[in-house]
């Protein structure tokens, strides 16, 4: 097997040491601020990378990136109790959300928890639920369920968008609120429960600016 240059080895650390912490992959846009060089020369070193057997890519998805090899060489092992979901990306209209295509890449997530194979991720846009804690670009983990109770937060489609709100029942319907009061809530609106959000992922230069 061909060997890493420093700087694709510098590059497979980076990816690896990212996904550990944030527990899903970077972007060509997070390699190239690290390393201060530009995206089209940080994807020729990702192109080395696959070619020489370390990296796979998940073709035109922001984080599909897979480390298939160590620095030095080895076949990188699996946890026993970890696997990957799919985070999905914006829904295109008519498209279902769950298409291949959707997928931008993948997140860290125990296999033996409960109905591992039915939980997927999504990155949250907006700042309509910042008021519980949900700010623009984290990632929520999400268990497929097409049924919720009065105050969960759930993923509904909206005319096949996914949006992430609070959902409210009362006697007479159910409706989607926003925690935060710039916005108003979604009550005349059919909408489909296709999830509950159970994990909230965050980067930690996101978590610094708020802090601030």
């Amino acid at each position: 097997m061909d060997t890493l240059t420093k700087k694709q080895k510098r590059i497979l650390e980076f990816i690896e040491k990212y996904t550990k912490d944030n527990s899903y992959p970077p972007t060509l846009k997070d390699i190239a601020l690290k390393f201060q060089i530009t995206i089209g020369t940080i994807q020729d070193h990702i192109f080395a990378l696959q070619r020489k057997g370390y990296l796979e890519r998940k073709k035109d998805k922001a984080r599909g990136f897979k480390i298939i090899k160590t620095t030095d060489g080895i076949d990188k092992p699996h946890g026993v109790d970890m696997g990957m979901i799919p985070l999905y990306g914006k829904v295109a209209a008519g498209e279902p959300i769950f298409a291949n295509d959707n997928i931008n890449g993948y997140v860290v997530f125990e296999k033996n928890a409960r109905g591992h194979n039915i939980h997927f991720a999504l990155e949250v846009t907006g700042e309509s639920m910042i008021d519980s804690g949900i700010y623009d670009g984290d990632i929520v983990i999400v268990r497929k369920q097409e049924q919720a109770d009065d105050g969960d937060i759930v993923i509904a489609l909206l005319d096949d968008e996914a949006t992430v709100k609070k959902l409210r029942r009362n006697n007479i319907k159910a409706y989607l609120e926003a925690s935060n009061s710039k916005y108003k809530a979604i009550m005349n609106r059919p909408f489909k429960i296709i999830g509950k959000v159970i994990e909230l992922r965050r980067k930690y230069d996101l978590l610094q600016k708020q802090m601030l």
